[in-house]
């Protein structure tokens, strides 16, 4: 990597010259994989960039680059420069560029969340001076007056979007001249996601030069001034954010079908997608040996029964997160739990995984009552699921995090293991192939013996989706499985979904921001409201229902 001389770091920049500068820049990852190839791009002062790709585009990578925090996930920057202000900032640390005005919002809404809302956003000025530090909290409770209402209560209770935008404020504590923004849209609802573009327009309006990572490329678009596409490490487009977007090429394959709502139904591949119907064609292609691939005893072994909620309630201190909430999941149905941020979806879920008390109520999966069992327990008990913020082993590999999935399943135990014992070693290759059919499965062949740092968030998510169906379940809950996909990743992974469920007659609980997705998969759809069910019934009763349009969709479609 070029890191130049002294006097080169303390370049003056020429009038006009951008406040970042990115020329030939070369990432790997372990001494291996390349991550990125020869990328420049250029954001200017007072400017919006976005830069927009699919899942292992880059993107991540290349904010990484930025911030100095490559070395921490197995990255190094192996050729190109970065200039913030003509000063090459390459290779210096994290906090040297953060002194220097760069801030960096993480994907995955990475707040501390057993920390109050004040202190999260004091941990983020820590480098600024007292008197800086308490002008930038009072301009972020500007900015996010619900966070100031909140601003005594624990990170942990906020709602998604509470959430990212508490990580924002954060980013925003060090008064940083360049605000780098990974999918901040990541898992949020419609109206939520136009608030985030509205925010960040606000943010550059006040002086802040924006580099805007995104997958939603309609909100990217619409609020960047220019924009760069990325494909497999490379610059594949680049231009004036509206140019880029009147473009029949990027509107195909980022915006989606359905352009102006920036989804795209998962329903099934189109006759002249190739990507999608690859996609199809390889999960069918398995699908006589998948009974085998996620339940090694066979399709038979499988007992889905009927999971039902009745008059849940669930408080942190004098917050009331679910009131009174029932309804049922019939066996081998999927069944999609939606609404707005902060319903208490996540909550529902929680309390069905173990995670999370209930003050009032019983959940009774078939004759067995879960309320009180501890999460092991019920995972014993057949129910497996994936988290809304990626909960994997960054530093284990793919194949090592799919085989934690099998843990309930393995009798050999830890000692026989360790002394290797022919019954242990028999034991470890059964769970091992089983582990590689379910990759088979998830297109995660070629990714088996990567570090999961080393992946792009969409392919954690499926590792994540990988584990649980290496447990073998009979009720699985999915907390929001497409949230970081583009929509023919989402298409893909529906159609993943919709063949695990008809093959191995599992019971799914479906919980996703994506509503054509929801709607093309579920049978039945509970909505919530501020801790309520305020509908349950078909897709079809649920999209017509008044009071739904009016929580999930905003008062105007009502």
């Amino acid at each position: 990597m070029r890191t130049g001389s002294g006097s080169d770091r303390e370049a003056v920049p020429a009038p006009g010259a951008p406040l970042l500068d990115i020329d030939g820049l070369d990432v790997g990852y372990d001494g291996a994989v390349r991550a990125l190839r020869g990328v420049s791009l250029r954001i200017p002062r007072r400017g919006v960039v976005a830069v927009l790709g699919g899942n292992g585009a880059g993107k991540t990578t290349l904010l990484r680059a930025i911030s100095g925090t490559l070395g921490s996930a197995g990255g190094a920057v192996t050729a190109g420069t970065i200039r913030l202000d003509g000063r090459d900032i390459g290779g210096l640390p994290a906090a040297e560029i953060v002194r220097a005005g760069v801030a960096q919002v993480p994907e995955g809404r990475r707040v501390f969340r057993d920390l109050t809302v004040e202190e999260n956003l004091r941990a983020g000025g820590l480098t600024a001076a007292p008197r800086i530090r308490r002008e930038a909290l009072h301009g972020v409770f500007e900015l996010f007056p619900g966070l100031a209402e909140r601003r005594r209560e624990r990170a942990g209770l906020l709602s998604g979007g509470q959430q990212q935008m508490l990580a924002i404020g954060r980013g925003l504590m060090s008064r940083p001249r360049l605000l780098l923004l990974d999918e901040p849209s990541l898992g949020l609802a419609p109206r939520l996601v136009a608030q985030i573009g509205e925010i960040v327009t606000e943010i550059n309006r006040q002086g802040t030069a924006v580099l805007l990572i995104e997958q939603n490329a309609v909100m990217g678009l619409r609020v960047a001034d220019s924009a760069y596409v990325l494909e497999v490490g490379r610059v594949a487009a680049s231009g004036p954010a509206e140019v880029l977007a009147g473009s029949d090429e990027i509107r195909g394959r980022y915006l989606g079908a359905g352009a102006g709502t920036g989804t795209a139904s998962p329903a099934g591949p189109g006759p002249d997608d190739d990507r999608e119907a690859d996609a199809v064609d390889a999960t069918d292609g398995g699908l006589a040996g998948l009974a085998a691939a996620v339940h090694a005893g066979g399709v038979g072994t499988v007992r889905a029964e009927a999971l039902q909620v009745d008059g849940v309630t669930v408080r942190f201190g004098g917050v009331t997160a679910l009131a009174d909430v029932s309804f049922e999941i019939e066996p081998g149905t999927v069944h999609a739990l939606i609404g707005p941020n902060g319903a208490g979806k996540s909550t529902c879920i929680n309390v069905l995984g173990g995670a999370y008390r209930v003050a009032a109520g019983t959940v009774r999966y078939g004759d067995r009552t879960l309320t009180g069992l501890r999460a092991d327990q019920i995972a014993g008990l057949g129910v497996a699921r994936t988290f809304q913020n990626i909960s994997l082993s960054l530093d284990a590999t793919v194949a090592d995090n799919l085989l934690t999935g099998r843990h309930r399943l393995m009798r050999s135990g830890v000692l026989g293991g360790a002394l290797g014992l022919p019954r242990a070693r028999r034991e470890d290759r059964e769970h091992r192939a089983q582990a590689g059919r379910v990759a088979e499965l998830l297109g995660l062949t070629d990714l088996l013996g990567r570090s999961v740092h080393t992946l792009s968030y969409g392919d954690r998510k499926r590792v994540e989706l990988g584990r649980a169906l290496c447990a073998e379940p009979t009720l699985l809950l999915l907390d929001e499985p497409v949230a970081g996909m583009n929509p023919a990743e989402s298409a893909e992974m529906a159609a993943t979904i919709a063949a695990v469920r008809r093959e191995l007659g599992i019971s799914i609980l479906l919980v996703e921001h994506d509503m054509p997705f929801v709607m093309g998969l579920a049978e039945r759809v509970t909505v919530l409201d501020f801790g309520r069910r305020i509908a349950d019934g078909t897709p079809a009763e649920v999209q017509r229902d008044p009071e739904v349009l009016r929580a999930y969709l905003g008062s105007e479609a009502a």
